[in-house]
């Protein structure tokens, strides 16, 4: 797997830029990655460019035929993927299968648009003049892929890439490359032609600069923290290419007097274990009316304090590894500086001693909204709590961040979620579930959280320019 994926073939790179791949887990080194260099950029993004003025031509129900041929790859080898998967990056082996069933949802329901690339007939105060608008692909395009959901966020970079009529150059996470080279492995026995998905594992500053300052990629697609994303924005702008981008969140969840809490615990908790927190989905903030409070911690921690953490192989264990040894550091410190500057520390608050990576669940109460364990992402399993009175002060301080990709509410008064619906400032609200983007709906954040969006009719339409033709027939 120590390769590069150029033209359907794994080729090796000329780097002596090496990086040593580490299960989150155990601790112990599985493979080793060797990255990109610049050329080797430049060369997938010239073949990229000369497979997609042919794929072009072809129509669009015919290219989507070819992705739906993905499907029974992905299912033949479900178990192999996923295997790998937690091996490299530490999430339990039934949410690494879920994310397998996900991407297959995903090209499935993808595939079924092909037939609905609509032009538009525009009216026209000139006579004997037709105005058409019509989509075309956009072009090559770049996608760069984070660690905490590899394969669909792979397929959310080439799936619609490659139904419009683009092609697609990748660069995947340090920590995840050899997953995504096993997903080239089923692209290339697939009958998606060659040179229109390249996968080049590579350093942000050497793969990621080159495909946002390249004149050639016309699209950059990014899933990954804020400081990543405004990298590649600032770095985009000389090329004015179009810029997708799904960064970070902090996502507020308000509990009110008229939730029921067996469901609100249940959900929140759900949602914060899910892959050990890292999810930018997850909630991160929890405002709980102050009527409610002590009720709400003691089930809270009940439920925290229950959970099973381990290897990630055992279908008993709740939640696996943090991603890498930085990752989880980082949730340390955030939880003892929250704790030093007065938080309420209710249950874990500590690293697991034992191989590998792993933190314990942690509740924080009474936290001070100005610490970077409440103001930022913690990307771990760990709920900060600060109560409030009054729903709209909630409102305000849900809202009262740079971040805008998900919200939560838990209330069984409908007149309380309405308003939520309509106050909270967020790509996405979640009444009384968990957070769970579906494949026909539209995954976008607002404010530093991102530009554009993925999935459904939406997302399709990234990867598509528009012309608009005047026709005169008199």
């Amino acid at each position: 797997m120590n390769q590069l994926f150029i033209n359907n073939e794994f080729i090796a790179s000329q780097s002596t830029d090496t990086e040593d791949v580490i299960n989150p887990a155990t601790g112990e080194q599985i493979d080793t990655i060797t990255f990109a260099t610049k050329d080797e950029v430049n060369d997938a993004i010239e073949k990229s460019k000369q497979a997609q003025l042919e794929w072009e031509k072809v129509p669009e129900p015919t290219r989507a035929d070819h992705v739906k041929l993905l499907i029974p790859l992905l299912e033949q080898n479900k178990d192999t993927l996923a295997e790998l998967y937690v091996k490299e990056q530490g999430k339990t082996l039934a949410s690494a299968k879920g994310e397998i069933d996900k991407s297959i949802q995903f090209i499935d329901y993808m595939t079924s648009l092909s037939m609905n690339n609509k032009g538009e007939v525009l009216q026209n105060s000139r006579e004997n003049e037709t105005i058409l608008l019509t989509k075309k692909p956009i072009g090559v395009t770049a996608g760069i892929v984070p660690w905490n959901a590899p394969i669909l966020v792979l397929m959310r970079k080439i799936i619609p890439a490659v139904i419009t009529g683009c092609s697609a150059v990748i660069k995947p996470s340090e920590a995840t490359s050899l997953i995504t080279l096993k997903i080239a492995e089923l692209l290339r026995a697939s009958t998606i032609p060659a040179g229109l998905i390249q996968i080049l594992p590579g350093r942000g500053e050497i793969v990621g600069t080159q495909l946002a300052q390249h004149p050639d990629i016309q699209l950059i697609s990014l899933t990954g923290s804020m400081r990543a994303g405004k990298s590649v924005y600032a770095e985009s702008a000389n090329t004015v290419k179009k810029v997708n981008l799904e960064l970070g969140g902090n996502a507020p969840v308000i509990v009110t007097p008229n939730a029921n809490l067996n469901k609100a615990v249940n959900y929140i908790v759900t949602a914060r274990i899910n892959n050990a927190g890292q999810v930018c989905t997850c909630p991160e903030r929890i405002f709980v009316h102050q009527d409610i409070h002590d009720t709400f911690i003691d089930k809270l921690k009940d439920q925290m304090e229950q959970l099973k953490v381990g290897d990630p192989f055992d279908a008993s264990t709740d939640y696996g590894a943090i991603i890498n040894q930085q990752q989880l550091d980082s949730i340390e410190e955030k939880v003892q500086n929250a704790i030093k500057n007065g938080a309420k520390l209710i249950t874990g608050g500590h690293k697991i001693d034992r191989s590998g990576f792993f933190y314990a669940p942690t509740i924080l109460d009474e936290i001070n909204s100005e610490d970077a364990a409440f103001k930022e992402e913690i990307f771990g399993p760990v709920l900060p709590i600060v109560t409030y009175s009054d729903f709209d002060d909630a409102i305000y301080q849900a809202n009262d961040t740079n971040a805008g990709l998900s919200s939560f509410i838990f209330s069984e008064n409908l007149q309380e979620i309405m308003l939520a619906t309509e106050k909270l400032k967020f790509g996405e609200v979640y009444a009384n579930c968990e957070a769970e983007e579906v494949v026909n709906g539209f995954h976008a954040g607002w404010r530093e959280s991102g530009l554009g969006g993925a999935d459904g009719v939406h997302g399709l339409e990234e990867y598509y320019n528009t012309t608009v033709s005047y026709i005169r027939y008199d």
